[in-house]
């Protein structure tokens, strides 16, 4: 499947000063750095390539510190604390209090944060990253396998769209984990992109990713520069699915769609918080229109084969498991960005509807019917 591009200029960050917590209240960052008494740490934000000191916040003797932002953030924001050459990254958003507990013996790499959903997934990349860089080295972490599967399943599940942001811009050793000069790699970018141009169109970081897509784009196709947007499939299907369900059958999407049928193909994860309220929309649905000639074929992301084999069994349409070692082709091929994703497959075996929202599946069904 084609992605289409999209674009504008480069990343500006907005924060407000530093005051004392009489002022008016913004985000915050707060915590201890044991053996950092007396020692400043400086609190840095990004802008135009560039990492830049907001302030300096003093350690007190009881290894705390403590820093409040004049208003609340307009965007989400990647920021970081340095001390010592060493940076621990985090979000803010909004009013967001975010909590920084860390020794200043090993500052990068031994810490927690709390705070936020955000923020906890942030710690979780960076302790992938580092787990991954100490057992094999930087030059093989940088385009290992097996972390980027488990990166951009974050990307898909994690519905924080500053993790997937922080997740393509990050570097080991100064090559970008996601390059966007590989063919696979830029189409993840493409999808984070999308995702925001989608959601957040006015954040800043949209304007980033798509100058980051296009200009990755471009190079990879020159004689295409003048697309600019993303391609999704318009006609036909973008590739076949073939995966087993949870009694060990092999069901193809292309089989399926060939029965003339309507199929609702969907793009999910199980353990998501979401799902549940999500089958309970595509059971009403298959009750509904079962009998007019309508199918399900749900692909499921989940990590674990026997949890997701437990969710599925009493499932009653088509429910197929891409396994992590099945990689993310199919993601990729039908621009899925964020999960659950549905697609709506005429009759005629053509892609018809990309829906985000399941809330208005009953309505784009019964045109399809």
């Amino acid at each position: 499947m084609k992605l289409k591009s999209i674009i504008i200029a480069s990343l500006t960050a907005s924060l407000a000063a530093a005051v004392s917590c009489s002022g008016p209240k913004g985000w915050s960052v707060e915590g201890s750095i044991a053996g950092a008494a007396g020692q400043k740490v400086a609190l840095q934000a990004f802008n135009n390539n560039n990492w830049y000191t907001i302030d300096s916040i003093l350690i007190s003797g009881s290894d705390k510190f403590e820093y409040m932002a004049a208003a609340p953030a307009p965007y989400p924001e990647v920021l970081r604390l340095s001390l010592n050459g060493s940076s621990i990254y985090f979000p803010v958003d909004s009013v967001s209090r975010i909590t920084v507990s860390a020794d200043a013996a090993s500052f990068s790499h031994d810490y927690s944060l709390s705070g936020s959903e955000a923020a906890l997934r942030f710690a979780e990349i960076d302790s992938m990253i580092t787990s991954t860089v100490s057992a094999k080295g930087e030059k093989a972490a940088a385009t290992d396998s097996l972390l980027k599967r488990n990166l951009s399943q974050i990307i898909l599940t994690s519905g924080q769209p500053i993790a997937a942001y922080y997740i393509i811009n990050k570097r080991i050793g100064g090559q970008p984990l996601f390059d966007p000069a590989d063919k696979r790699d830029r189409a993840i970018i493409g999808a984070v992109a999308q995702a925001f141009d989608t959601a957040m169109p006015d954040d800043p970081r949209t304007i980033t990713l798509r100058n980051l897509f296009l200009s990755a784009k471009i190079a990879a196709n020159p004689e295409r520069i003048e697309q600019n947007t993303i391609e999704v499939p318009e006609s036909g299907l973008a590739s076949d699915i073939k995966a087993y369900d949870n009694k060990g059958v092999e069901h193809s999407l292309y089989d399926v769609a060939a029965k003339g049928n309507i199929v609702l193909l969907s793009f999910t994860n199980y353990e998501l918080e979401s799902s549940p309220a999500y089958n309970v929309i595509l059971a009403d649905l298959y009750k509904k229109y079962r009998d007019r000639g309508f199918e399900i074929f749900q692909l499921a992301f989940d990590p674990d084969e026997a949890e997701w084999k437990q969710s599925a069994v009493n499932l009653p349409w088509i429910t197929v498991w891409n396994a992590p070692e099945d990689g993310s082709a199919a993601l990729i091929n039908y621009n899925v960005s964020v999960l659950p994703l549905t697609y709506i497959i005429g009759r005629d075996g053509v892609l018809r509807t990309r829906i985000t929202d399941p809330t208005t599946l009953d309505a784009e069904i019964a045109k399809a019917i």
